[in-house]
């Protein structure tokens, strides 16, 4: 249940909240909110043993590439990383779990964590359930999802969410991103590759904005 779940009380999750707040909009801070109780909620409902404080700075810092912190040439998981990192190590956290949460936050945009360790797998389908309510079987009970929600809500995500990666591609151009070797040999072999509309993502979740 929601009302069990309390964030950890340590220093560097207070100071981590206090900095996405001062970084991000409300729409963005709100999002990372969410990702970081959808995750909690899952966690419980596993019965995990995932450290929870790297659960909290990885779904609440993931997002620094998308404010003033995390600008830079690289593409916005990268150098949301490289914010977060240093946020980190200017707070003492030791280099093996800032660089646990490295390594989270670059691989999110792939489906990468969902092959690691339990506070990286937990922290993407935070993230996931979020941005498009996959995968189903996470099968949150609605009223928590509701509660979530209301305490964060969403503010135009939908569209807001896609505008903000419009824009870090008019940013970065060429935008430095690279395909996977199997799906440009798909590509050039037949031209056949169905590629998928991010928008119809969005979209398609299951909540109002």
């Amino acid at each position: 249940m929601l009302s069990e779940i309390k964030a950890p009380d340590t220093d560097i999750v207070r100071k981590a909240g206090d900095f996405v707040r001062s970084v991000s909009n409300d729409m963005l801070f709100n999002h990372l909110m969410r990702c970081y109780y959808f995750a909690e909620l899952l966690a419980q409902k596993e019965n995990s043993k995932a450290d929870r404080e790297m659960i909290f700075l990885s779904a609440t810092l993931h997002d620094l590439g998308f404010t003033e912190v995390g600008r830079g040439p690289n593409r916005f998981e990268i150098e949301g990383a490289h914010a977060a990192r240093r946020f980190l190590k200017d707070h003492g956290v030791p280099d093996d779990r800032s660089w646990q949460v490295w390594t989270t936050i670059a691989a999110h945009t792939w489906d990468l964590n969902l092959f690691k360790e339990d506070e990286a797998r937990i922290t993407q389908l935070g993230i996931l359930y979020d941005v498009i309510a996959l995968p189903p079987e996470i099968n949150l009970d609605p009223d928590d999802v509701a509660e979530v929600v209301r305490r964060y809500p969403r503010l135009g995500f939908k569209r807001g969410f896609y505008e903000m990666h419009r824009e870090e591609l008019d940013s970065k151009q060429p935008y430095p991103h690279r395909f996977h070797m199997c799906t440009c040999i798909e590509h050039q072999r037949n031209g056949k590759l169905d590629i998928p509309d991010p928008q119809a993502w969005l979209d398609g979740a299951p909540f109002d904005e």
